[in-house]
């Protein structure tokens, strides 16, 4: 899929190369500086002028390059309270992929490998505000099956173009309704032609997959409560560092905590939960082995290790 670049990665997604006219407009944002931190972001950048033309000289000549090709020839440190700060190079990286002068040319070994934009993506022209509305609240939309206006502002890649004035115009042309939910407070919305999915499929979710980015609308939907464990204290997580969420069917029963040694080529079961009322057959189980088996050969790993005991919540 890199190859033919049919993909194409932008912040912390990877969209079809067929939305990049909606993200163009973000990046056309970002360089007007149309938010705060769009505004400390491009000032950073001008005031790092040596260590964007080389970045950018060196992809000209030798790109694709991993973050660890440049050198830090930074005069301004980047200065942040978490993880990004001092982090100088590859803040860079980050906010020229923002600004649409860099993007990510393919990835290997569990590397980033970043090449020049203008080189890797096709000529497109930037959605017009309007038709970028459109476009992401019908897409929300499908995505969720059924939401509020909030909830559809909070589906990831396409929230931030959602807006009121583009849901009511897809009621008023009959593209989306507005529904009622039993014992929750709306106006709940969806797509005209929705009609409900059955699948017999048995998967492990990203803690960013947009079926669970809504914690909140996770819990009503599932019942499952479920927060990212990354930056809790060790003796204090409960699900994990990395706990993905299993959907088993339209359920979701548990959450899996994978570690890949790339090295070793294992992929190790840190915990394995299952939820209370969730199904604990054989035909489950081996589904969501299946599933293990599945992340495994993705990120190249030839062999799953399972704890010894698996506890249930």
């Amino acid at each position: 899929m890199w190859q033919d670049r049919a993909l194409f990665e932008y912040i912390t997604f990877i969209a079809p190369i067929s939305d990049l006219p909606l993200h163009a407009l973000r990046m056309q944002g970002v360089r007007r500086g149309d938010s705060s931190y769009a505004g400390r972001m491009t000032t950073w950048v001008k005031r790092n002028a040596v260590l964007r033309r080389h970045v950018l000289g060196r992809l000209r000549t030798e790109g694709p390059l991993p973050v660890g090709a440049f050198e830090d020839r930074s005069v301004h440190s980047w200065t942040s309270s978490g993880w990004t700060g001092d982090r100088n190079v590859s803040q860079m990286l980050s906010f020229l992929i923002r600004l649409g002068e860099v993007t990510v040319g393919g990835r290997a070994s569990g590397k980033r490998f970043f090449t020049l934009a203008k080189n890797w993506f096709p000529p497109v022209k930037p959605l017009s505000p309007t038709a970028a509305a459109r476009l992401a609240t019908e897409r929300a939309l499908a995505a969720t099956g059924v939401a509020t206006l909030q909830e559809l502002r909070r589906v990831y890649a396409f929230g931030r173009f959602v807006t009121k004035e583009a849901l009511e115009r897809l009621v008023r042309e009959g593209v989306a309704r507005q529904v009622e939910i039993s014992g929750l407070r709306g106006p709940y919305f969806a797509l005209s032609n929705a009609r409900p999915v059955e699948s017999d499929r048995t998967t492990l979710l990203s803690p960013f997959d947009n079926l669970i980015i809504d914690r909140q609308r996770t819990e009503i939907l599932f019942g499952m409560r479920y927060r990212m464990e990354i930056y809790v204290p060790k003796h204090l997580r409960v699900r994990g560092f990395w706990a993905m969420p299993i959907l088993h069917r339209d359920r979701l029963v548990g959450t899996i905590d994978p570690r890949v040694d790339r090295q070793r080529g294992l992929l190790e079961v840190i915990t394995f939960h299952l939820e209370r009322d969730a199904p604990h057959d054989r035909s489950t189980r081996r589904a969501i082995e299946d599933a293990v088996d599945d992340l495994a050969a993705f990120a190249g790993a030839r062999e799953v290790r399972w704890p010894v005991a698996a506890r249930a919540r």
